[in-house]
């Protein structure tokens, strides 16, 4: 599929998704700040604050937040207040489940999770939204201990948040035991603190869809109230529990280092990958001269203005060699080329003496035009709906062929090129790839990306010497060869026209059968201008010359162009465990639409 039709459908996807889920219109914002706390009750509830931070780069017409919790657990006490960060106003939304505008909110209950969902117009600039609620039934209690496993920012978030810090607060200090662990994968720092009782998470940017899980083990003391309430012991289990995962957790790491490691030893020696490319090239055909070695050749090439192109760029053909060929039929008088509406139309017709040796002409003529003549605003109009591209690159094709047929290129060493230039191309893409997934997968770190780099600019120098061996290739046979410094020396006179007189070289009828050569090596206009200077009166007066200006301004090769182009185409220390230790709360998070 073409990229402007897969960006169509992934436009119409997204309008679609929009109409359907209204609160996802993709706000363009950015979450600057969460600030959550987290008070303990003694009837096992948490207070909650939890301050969030947009910066809106446009419009919005509101956030939402969505808080999942467990089985029987309730959200109450709700309240919602919005700060404008940049004027200090605040706004008091009301609770209405109607209304759609204004600063208002909507709360609402589906399965285990409530929604909040604020209506407040933002044009641009930073806000801050505080939810503030109640949930029942968060701690546990043991004979030993309480428990509070709470994933205190859940996976629900679409966007990257910046500066997060969550805490879990006791109303009582000096406490005689307090344990804690977090769950994140992210970098961070966390602090338990039985003098101030309270626990603390901090990270600089926790990913999307990432969660934020703190364990803590505490006095039963501290929920008196706490109606749930379990026979035997917890805090064993838990230790044992956070053991296993923190075990677990630096074995993974340790793995991943030891991945690392061996990835960027393996991607350092990618480039012996293209060894074969320097073995295999060490033997090709036969060498053509330099430019400065060969000089000016003023004879006339006895191959066509397409082989002619095709030595000297070492490619398939392009449209303006197949306007040369038509340049070159009008001028041996098997076509006549006429311009229309002030030069900005050509159209071309069969003469008597019309060979119809060119499949793609022959095909152009009866598909795009009416058998015996088309214009170029008619090729452009049709492209490929005529079904011109296909045969355009049959043509294309069958002229590389006949290279090989008429003795200019070694067949075994062609394919030799072509497999070649295949794998090395090949092997730099996916070197590339391999560059990228190391670079997003790899721990943050100076070591990493500094030999990340190394290793990615070992491997492209590589490849750009292999290229380089690649071009020096030559799968030449000898005929092939010093055809080659013919055509070179030829495009080279066409070249540095001007700086002799062409008369000396021979009269304009020659010159007629070097334009189509001209035409081939995008020289035409240059050496036209010239012409015109020279043999102003036979020009005037010579209609063959009109195929050349159709040659010269692009005509019939900016309407193959087109024709065919129409049809291509994110002081204490972490745990170091990212494992949910089966905290509730795993699924809220939200955004703004």
């Amino acid at each position: 599929m073409k990229r402007k039709h897969l960006a169509l459908l992934v436009l119409l996807l997204v309008t679609g998704l929009a109409c359907l889920l209204p609160e996802r219109v993709l706000a363009d914002y950015d979450l600057e700040r969460m600030q959550v706390t987290a008070e303990v009750n003694a009837d096992g509830s948490l207070s909650m604050t939890r301050k969030i931070d947009y910066d809106f780069d446009d419009s919005a017409n509101g956030v939402y937040y969505t808080q999942s919790l467990g089985q029987g657990q309730k959200v109450s006490q709700q309240r919602v207040e919005i700060k404008d960060l940049e004027s200090g106003k605040s706004f008091h939304p009301v609770l209405n489940n109607q209304a759609e505008s204004g600063n208002v909110y909507h709360f609402s209950k589906e399965g285990n999770s409530y929604k909040f969902k604020v209506y407040h117009r933002v044009e641009e600039g930073k806000v801050q939204v505080v939810y503030r609620y109640r949930i029942s039934g968060a701690v546990d209690s043991y004979q030993d201990a309480s428990e509070l496993n709470f994933k205190i920012i859940g996976a629900g978030w679409e966007k990257e948040i910046a500066n997060v810090t969550a805490t879990v607060r006791f109303k009582s200090q000096n406490l005689s035991f307090l344990k804690g662990w977090v769950h994140v994968n992210a970098p961070g720092h966390l602090t338990v603190d039985p003098k101030r009782g309270l626990v603390q998470a901090k990270v600089a940017a926790l990913p999307e869809a990432t969660f934020l899980e703190l364990h803590l083990l505490f006095p039963n003391s501290l929920v008196a109230k706490n109606p749930k309430r379990h026979s035997g012991e917890i805090a064993a289990k838990v230790v044992a529990q956070e053991k296993s995962l923190a075990e677990a957790s630096q074995a993974k790491q340790a793995r991943k280092r030891v991945y690392e490691r061996i990835g960027l030893v393996l991607f350092a020696l990618a480039p012996l990958l293209y060894l074969p490319v320097f073995f295999k090239t060490r033997q090709s055909g036969c060498k053509v001269r330099s430019k400065k070695e060969l000089g000016h050749n003023f004879a006339l090439p006895d191959f066509s203005p397409t082989v002619a192109q095709m030595l000297v760029n070492k490619k398939a053909p392009d449209s303006t060699a197949l306007s040369a060929e038509i340049a070159m039929r009008a001028g041996q008088g098997e076509l006549t080329i006429k311009p229309e509406q002030e030069g900005q139309n050509f159209r071309c017709v069969k003469t008597s003496k019309y060979r119809g040796d060119l499949p793609l002409l022959n095909k152009i003529f009866k598909k795009v035009g009416d058998g015996k003549s088309f214009t170029s605003q008619e090729l452009t109009k049709y492209g490929d709906s005529k079904g011109i591209t296909s045969s355009y690159k049959q043509w294309q094709e069958d002229s590389q062929e006949a290279l090989i047929k008429e003795g200019y290129v070694d067949k075994q060493l062609q394919e030799r090129a072509d497999k070649l230039t295949f794998y090395a191309y090949a092997i730099m893409f996916a070197s590339v790839a391999a560059g990228l997934v190391c670079f997003f997968l790899y721990e943050e770190s100076e070591q990493n990306f500094f030999c990340l780099f190394l290793a990615m600019a070992w491997n492209l120098a590589f490849f750009a010497l292999s290229v380089l061996r690649l071009h020096r290739f030559s799968s030449l046979t000898e005929k092939g060869a010093k055809a080659t410094e013919h055509a070179l020396a030829f495009k080279q006179m066409l070249n540095d026209i001007g700086q002799f007189k062409m008369r000396d070289i021979g009269e304009l009828i020659l010159w007629e059968q070097i334009m189509p050569y001209a035409i081939a090596f995008g020289l035409a206009k240059k050496v036209l201008k010239q012409l015109k200077l020279e043999f102003p009166a036979e020009i005037a007066a010579d209609p063959y010359w009109a195929c050349y200006y159709v040659g010269s301004s692009g005509g019939f090769a900016t309407s193959f162009d087109e024709a065919i182009s129409s049809s291509a185409g994110s002081g204490g220390s972490f745990s170091g465990s990212d494992v949910s230790s089966g905290g509730f709360g795993g699924g809220s998070g939200g955004g703004a639409f």
